[in-house]
């Protein structure tokens, strides 16, 4: 992706782009899983990256495999929390995912992540991963993340 076609607002970007750079170094799963994601878009509240599926996001069926999407949704949940200013995320509580379709190896899929409500304890966040082909965007997965932040590194005031 063209560096002109990346939007951010500023802090909420420096923000994401700094954790994502403290996870790929201490986490082998995203890593690995996410070598080739692009950050497209943040702001406070709203994160947004593409990623183009390839053979190892794919599973016995050559269909987007159920823990690629799980993955996602746990990794992009936390960047969504770190679009506040947050130099941690906490850690898991719960996590759903609801798989409504597929992708195939060269599919272009936008991951696009909400805080829903980040409070005192917990923070609550929504992903949705879509397939897009061309103007047409069909949604492959949904994601409910819930993450216990009380003892994360929360923003600088």
């Amino acid at each position: 992706m063209a560096a002109e076609e990346k939007s951010f607002s500023n802090s909420a970007m420096e923000a994401v782009v700094q954790m994502w750079e403290r996870q790929k170094v201490k986490s082998p799963v995203y890593s690995f899983m996410l070598r080739d994601v692009v950050i497209t878009h943040a702001e406070p509240g709203l994160f947004k990256a593409r990623i183009k599926a390839s053979e190892e996001h794919m599973n016995s069926h050559n269909g987007l495999h159920g823990v690629f999407s799980a993955c996602v949704t746990d990794w992009s949940g936390g960047l969504a929390i770190a679009t506040h200013g947050w130099q941690s995320t906490g850690v898991s509580v719960d996590i759903h995912v609801t798989y409504l379709s597929t992708a195939k190896i060269g599919d272009m899929l936008e991951i696009e992540a909400t805080a829903d409500r980040v409070g005192r304890n917990l923070a609550f966040t929504s992903v949705n991963v879509w397939k897009i082909d061309g103007d047409e965007k069909k949604l492959v997965a949904k994601g409910t993340h819930t993450k216990y932040v009380a003892n994360a590194v929360r923003p600088i005031a």
